[in-house]
């Protein structure tokens, strides 16, 4: 299963959901359908979602801290499946999905020590050492809010959900700065985590612009 085979599928059910639902502009549940597929690695989905993401097909995919994952569908992602994709895939998700199961289920296979080489070499180590001190930072965060008995539990949620929405941005290529100052807005309200997240913005402004 390849990364785009995987984005396929996903944005295959999004249509299929929206199709369903009151109005388009719903975040719909990835978690309810990937598991019939045999599709339970997480990295992987958060890639197929990147992807997704990247070429403007879904919006606000996230994660909360139970594993839940949702995403909304945008105009370009229903053209994308209304025109049948580019893998196949689409098309046999609309048709016969039970054909599948077997496909995806199947490991990609593992990319060769160049390839894994060539990858890593793409960062610098200054790049290296900010994004991991942008994991540090929101682990710190999450940590922080998890004490924070000053916060109402369903504030909480929310904040977790903007933690996990961060990183998710931070893993695309492409990232979008206002959903990120958006997030950095939500999370300097809280004052036990403020000056963590102002650590975390001038971090991203000065290596992710």
């Amino acid at each position: 299963m390849t990364t785009e085979e995987l984005a396929e599928v996903i944005l295959a059910h999004l249509y299929k959901l929206a199709e369903e639902a009151p109005h388009p502009n719903f975040l719909f549940s990835i978690n309810d359908f990937l598991p019939r597929f045999g599709i339970t690695d997480r990295e992987e989905v958060q890639k197929a979602l990147n992807y997704l993401g990247d070429r403007g097909f879904i919006y606000l995919a996230s994660f909360d801290r139970a594993g839940g994952i949702s995403a909304g569908l945008t105009i370009e992602g229903s053209v994308f499946v209304e025109k049948g994709g580019e893998t196949g895939v689409v098309k046999q998700v609309r048709t016969n999905p039970q054909t599948l199961t077997k496909t995806l289920s199947t490991p990609s296979p593992r990319p060769t020590d160049q390839e894994e080489t060539e990858t890593v070499s793409e960062e610098t180590g200054p790049l290296i050492f900010a994004r991991r001190a942008v994991e540090a930072l929101l682990e710190d965060i999450e940590e922080m809010l998890e004490k924070d008995d000053t916060v109402a539990e369903e504030s909480k949620r929310d904040l977790f959900s903007d933690v996990a929405t961060f990183k998710i941005q931070m893993g695309r290529n492409v990232k979008n700065r206002q959903i990120i100052g958006e997030l950095l807005g939500n999370l300097s309200g809280i004052p036990s985590i403020a000056p963590l997240v102002t650590g975390l913005d001038h971090i991203v402004d000065t290596y992710f612009r």
